[in-house]
C-alpha cells in the first residue's frame, strides 16, 4: 500500500503535469467563465521578517487571483520573533466578526491545534500552507477532515527536496570548478531558517542527504537564522572566517542567499567563481541573483501555484470542494531555476499578472470536470503575455 507521502507525491505531480483527458471538458483557456454565485473572504496569515521579498510576491498573486476570481483577501503579516503573540493573533483572526469564508495559515510549533479548536469554534475552514511538525499530526487526526472537519485541507512542497537539490546544485559546481580545501574536500557551510518552522529543519535534512551523498563534500555547520538578508549576510561572514576553506554555502531562502553572497564578497570572494550559493523561495530577488551568475541555482515550487491555491481554496468556499477529486492535501512539484532557465522562469513569473483565474475555477465554469493547473495551460492563459 503506498504510503501518505507516496500519495500526496502523486497528487502534486498529476496537479503538475496532467493534460485533460478526452471528455474532461474543455480547456481552461476555451472555457466561457459564468458569473459566481458569491463573493467569499479570504484571509491569508503568514510570518513575515525585515525585507522579507517572498511574501509580498505571494500576496500580490493572491491578490490579482481575488480580483480575477471575485473574493475579498485580507493579509495579515505577522512576525517571526514572538510565536506566541502570533498564535494569540491567528485565534482572533479565525474568530473575527465578520467571520472569514476561509483562512490560509502558516503553522509554527504548537500552533495546531489551538488553530484546528478555533476554527472549529468558529465554524470557519482553515487551509494549512506548510509542513506541521509530525509530533503534531495525532492530536489533530494527522490528517485534514478527519478529527477536526474545519481543517479543510493542506497545500505542500517537499521542504527536503528544496533543500536536497539546492545543496547538490552547489555541490556539483563547486565540483565542476575544483573548489576544494587541502584536504581535497569540499567544505560546505549552511544558513538553516527559523527553527520553530518544521520546513526549517526539513530543508536542513535535504541538504545533509545531498552532502551524505557526495564523497568530496563535507558539512561544517549550519545555523539557523530568521530569515532576515541582514542575518545572512552576518553570519555568512562569521562562517566564512570560522571555515576560510568553504566554497558552499547553502541557504534556506533567497534572503538569506542574498545575505551570503554580501558576505562573500565583503571577504574579498567572489560568489559565483570560487563560492557557490543560492536560495529556496524561485522569488524575483532569487532569480535575478541567478541571472547574473551569483546564485548558481534557487529551487522551489513555481509562484503560479499560489494561483492554484486561490482557485481551490476559492472554489471551495463557493461550495465546490476539490477533494473529491485531488484529496485534501496537495503536494506542489519542486522546480530548480539555473542561469540557463532563469530568463524563463522570470517572465513567466511576471505574467501570473496576466492571467485571468476564473478559466482555472470550477465555480466560474461548470462545465469543467477536471482541474488542469499544467505548465501548458497557465502558459496558454496568459499568452498575450509569453
Amino acid at each position: 500500500m503506498p504510503t501518505r507521502r507516496a500519495m500526496l507525491q502523486a497528487v502534486g505531480a498529476s496537479l503538475a503535469v496532467h493534460a485533460m483527458p478526452a471528455g474532461a471538458g474543455p480547456a481552461p483557456d476555451a472555457t466561457t467563465p459564468s458569473p459566481a454565485p458569491k463573493r467569499p473572504r479570504i484571509a491569508m496569515i503568514t510570518p513575515n521578517s525585515e525585507g522579507n521579498t517572498f511574501w509580498p510576491q505571494v500576496f500580490g498573486i493572491m491578490e490579482h487571483a481575488a480580483q480575477t476570481l471575485g473574493f475579498e483577501f485580507t493579509t495579515h503579516s505577522l512576525g517571526v520573533d514572538d510565536r506566541y503573540a502570533r498564535q494569540r493573533q491567528t485565534l482572533q483572526i479565525i474568530g473575527d466578526t465578520p467571520r472569514p469564508d476561509a483562512v490560509i495559515v502558516n503553522v509554527v510549533v504548537g500552533q495546531s491545534k489551538p488553530i484546528m479548536e478555533a476554527a472549529e469554534a468558529a465554524g470557519v475552514p482553515v487551509f494549512v500552507m506548510g509542513s506541521i511538525f509530525p509530533s503534531e499530526l495525532p492530536a489533530i487526526g494527522q490528517s485534514p477532515r478527519l478529527r477536526y472537519p474545519h481543517w479543510a485541507g493542506s497545500f505542500e512542497s517537499s521542504e527536503e527536496e528544496k533543500g536536497y537539490v539546492l545543496a547538490k546544485a552547489l555541490i556539483q559546481e563547486a565540483a565542476r570548478r575544483q573548489a576544494v580545501a587541502s584536504d581535497k574536500l569540499i567544505h560546505v557551510v549552511g544558513l538553516g531558517g527559523d527553527t520553530t518552522w518544521f520546513g526549517s529543519g526539513q530543508r536542513e535534512a535535504g541538504l545533509v542527504r545531498a552532502v551524505a551523498e557526495h564523497p568530496g563534500a563535507v558539512l561544517k555547520q549550519v545555523v539557523p537564522t530568521r530569515w532576515t538578508q541582514r542575518e545572512g549576510r552576518w553570519l555568512a561572514g562569521k562562517l566564512l572566517k570560522r571555515y576560510p576553506q568553504a566554497s558552499v554555502v547553502w541557504a534556506a531562502s533567497d534572503q538569506l542567499g542574498a545575505g551570503a553572497v554580501q558576505a562573500i564578497e565583503d571577504a574579498g570572494r567572489h560568489a559565483g567563481s570560487d563560492v557557490f550559493t543560492g536560495g529556496q523561495d524561485m522569488s524575483d530577488l532569487g532569480l535575478r541573483l541567478v541571472q547574473d551568475g551569483r546564485f548558481v541555482a534557487t529551487a522551489a515550487s513555481s509562484m503560479l501555484c499560489i494561483g492554484q491555491m486561490a482557485t481551490m481554496v476559492y472554489d471551495h468556499a463557493c461550495g465546490i470542494d476539490f477533494a473529491a477529486e485531488t484529496g485534501a492535501e496537495v503536494l506542489f512539484p519542486i522546480q530548480v531555476a539555473t542561469r540557463a532557465t532563469a530568463e524563463q522562469h522570470l517572465r513567466f513569473t511576471r505574467c501570473v499578472y496576466a492571467i485571468d483565474f476564473r478559466a482555472f475555477s470550477k465555480v466560474h465554469n461548470p462545465a469543467l470536470k477536471q482541474y488542469d493547473f499544467s505548465q501548458e495551460a497557465f502558459r496558454r492563459a496568459a499568452r498575450a503575455c509569453t
